[in-house]
């Protein structure tokens, strides 16, 4: 198992020794923190490509739909655009 390019051995070290440096119960408060702050951008990150994609789509859009052309001619009245 590779998570972020960190071994198993290695992950448990480093476990191993946030549990000497912080406590059991400092641990635990330090992963849920983690957890949570994972989840914020793993959101931010959600709610970013949403509204990427949103106006990747308008300018699409926007780039596709023809402009309106006048037909009249000058001097035919007509209500103003």
């Amino acid at each position: 198992m590779d998570f972020l390019g960190i071994g198993v051995l290695e992950l448990l070290v480093i476990l191993l020794i946030a549990v000497v440096v912080l406590g059991p119960a400092g641990t635990v408060k330090g992963a849920r923190s983690i957890g949570r702050m994972l989840g914020e951008v793993r959101r931010s990150m959600t709610d970013l490509s949403k509204a990427v994609e949103a106006e990747e789509r308008e300018l699409e859009n926007s780039i596709n739909r023809p402009e309106p052309v006048d037909r009249r001619g000058p001097e035919e009245p007509g209500p103003p655009r």
